[in-house]
């Protein structure tokens, strides 16, 4: 079972991401962001409640949203807390949260 909510209407596909992010989730993460990417054209991830963040995490966050770009399709990060805007930051992808955020 995963934590991660999700619903699908209109061609749009919307992640609700859990709160803690941490290693175990980054494989049902990725598992989530791809079967989402099959379903849409048009992955929303909803980020507000993250409160913990692993790297791997962020990473399959970035391999999703390249991935739909260059497929054509849309990826966009919806209100991205504090702690994920944090670890981008840290990593050195702050532009590339801000990219592809939207609040």
């Amino acid at each position: 079972m995963t934590l991660i909510k999700w619903s699908e209407e209109n061609g749009q596909v919307r992640l609700g991401l859990p709160g803690d992010l941490d290693l175990p989730m980054a494989q049902p993460l990725a598992d989530s962001l791809r079967a989402a990417a099959a379903a849409a054209p048009c992955v929303l991830v909803q980020a507000d409640a993250v409160e913990r963040v692993s790297t791997a995490c962020v990473q399959a966050l970035v391999v999703a949203a390249r991935d739909l770009a260059e497929h054509g399709g849309i990826f966009a990060v919806l209100s991205p807390s504090e702690a994920l805007t944090e670890a981008c930051e840290d990593l050195g992808l702050a532009s590339w949260l801000k990219q592809w955020s939207q609040a």
